[in-house]
């Protein structure tokens, strides 16, 4: 793969990942207003605020490790010129299985913590 194709493929798999932390950030924070000051409002619609808690963490998630999954793709088609660069041999380094099961683990903690505050 070409330089210039590779870093067009890393610069769009980068933005993807930011805008779903951006979108998973803001969707959180919304879940965390509504439990926080839905009060009594929130009787009734339970069922749903699970299920918004659930698919918001769920997407994220799935959304997330592709895209890591990408990265580590792409880190396996590195073109040579910038595999041999210092960021190149860095980013060789990273954990990024780590990563993956990191997000994983926190967005699974944040959902059970969101659905115990939700009782």
């Amino acid at each position: 793969m070409d330089l210039s194709n590779f870093n067009a493929m890393l610069e769009s798999n980068a933005a993807n990942l930011r805008s779903t932390w951006r979108n998973y950030s803001l969707s959180s924070s919304a879940l965390v207003a509504v439990i926080v000051f839905g009060g009594e409002h929130l009787d009734g619609k339970r069922p749903m605020m699970v299920f918004a808690i659930i698919g918001v963490h769920l997407l994220a998630i799935l959304s997330s490790d592709g895209q890591m999954a990408q990265f580590q793709a792409l880190r396996k088609d590195m073109p040579e010129e910038m595999a041999s660069s210092a960021v190149g041999r860095e980013w060789v380094k990273q954990p990024l299985g780590a990563f993956r099961v990191i997000g994983a683990v926190m967005s699974i903690a944040i959902t059970v913590t969101m659905l115990m505050a939700l009782q």
